[in-house]
């Protein structure tokens, strides 16, 4: 399996390099940040022991829960509160259920100096249930809004979060990527900045997701941190169609380092759960840390009192069982 997974990453970059090749000129700055995000994402699909999906995940739930930011942000983070799944992901990969959180990486590793905070949308997984198959949304022309798009790592010696990364002080990036990072390349994506500073994103077409971050890298000194949390507002544009969104990070050894084989220059923090997207704003969350040290020390977004979509969430439950078969290892409960 080790294997044919590395075989799996290198076939991913050299075909997702062919095809930014093909992109827009202006693109082509970011293929150093492109093809190394994609690639983490990938060393998550192995993570954890394969397991059918727990009772509690499979379960049709309904129920509704309306929250603080805090809260909400934790149950983003919880296992079991996607309210739905990526049409289109290998059942067994890591973060297909949603939160994925390896506990090696809370923390950047030893050395490391750089973090990535990033976005992931796919369109919504359905059950056709009088064929009991799956039915991929359909969602040409769709068009997600990205807003407040920002990372916070945690000072060791000072216990005070930090702001490394804001979508107002730099460009972002991104592009179509094949549903489960495979053999096909990666293509151009609308990726447009608009007056009122967010950031206007194509929907994934069939088959592809949307893959996004903000282009610079947040640094810290090496040792100097012990967790990061990142924060995304989205809605988008049109009610007929169903996506699902996710957010998460990933650690670099500095502000420069590239891909290179066996993931020794970047490493995955983690996902969160997946959240769909509708025309109201909706506020994303990831964090590294486990949910009892979070709630004792929650960054400078959720202790706002004014906050810049809303103050509540209103969050539902997948009503469908998950298509995926592994449960995730790891995560904060």
């Amino acid at each position: 399996m080790l294997v044919g997974f590395h075989w799996l990453v290198l076939r991913f970059l050299s075909f997702t390099l062919a095809g930014y090749r093909r992109m827009r000129p202006a693109a082509s700055k970011l293929v150093a940040l492109l093809l190394p995000i994609g690639a983490s994402l990938l060393s998550c699909t192995m993570g954890g022991e394969a397991a059918v999906a727990s009772e509690s995940e499979l379960s049709s739930s309904k129920i509704t829960i309306t929250t603080p930011m805090v809260l909400d942000a934790i149950a983003q983070n919880t296992p079991g509160y996607s309210e739905g799944y990526p049409a289109g992901v290998p059942r067994t990969y890591g973060w297909c259920n949603g939160v994925y959180k390896p506990y090696d990486y809370a923390a950047p590793p030893s050395g490391f100096t750089a973090v990535t905070g990033w976005g992931l949308i796919y369109p919504k997984w359905e059950l056709e249930r009088s064929k009991s198959a799956p039915a991929p949304s359909s969602n040409p022309g769709a068009i997600v809004t990205v807003a407040n798009a920002k990372t916070y790592v945690h000072l060791r010696a000072t216990r005070e979060w930090v702001l490394v990364q804001d979508q107002a002080e730099d460009e972002m990036g991104g592009a179509h990527f094949a549903a489960d990072f495979g053999r096909n390349a990666g293509i151009d994506m609308k990726v447009e900045p608009q007056p009122d500073g967010t950031v206007a994103i194509g929907g994934p077409p069939i088959g592809y997701n949307d893959l996004f971050w903000i282009a610079r890298r947040g640094t810290f000194e090496a040792e100097s941190i012990d967790g990061v949390y990142v924060q995304m507002d989205m809605k988008m544009n049109d009610t007929g169609i169903k996506l699902v969104a996710n957010v998460g990070a990933d650690w670099w050894r500095d502000q420069s380092a590239g891909y290179e084989r066996g993931f020794t220059n970047n490493k995955a923090a983690g996902a969160s759960n997946w959240v769909e997207l509708s025309t109201r704003w909706s506020t994303l969350s990831f964090y590294s840390w486990d949910t009892a040290k979070f709630k004792a020390n929650p960054p400078p977004p959720l202790m706002d009192s004014a906050p810049a979509t809303k103050s509540t969430m209103a969050r539902r439950r997948a009503g469908a069982p998950t298509p995926c078969l592994r449960v995730v290892e790891g995560a904060a409960q």
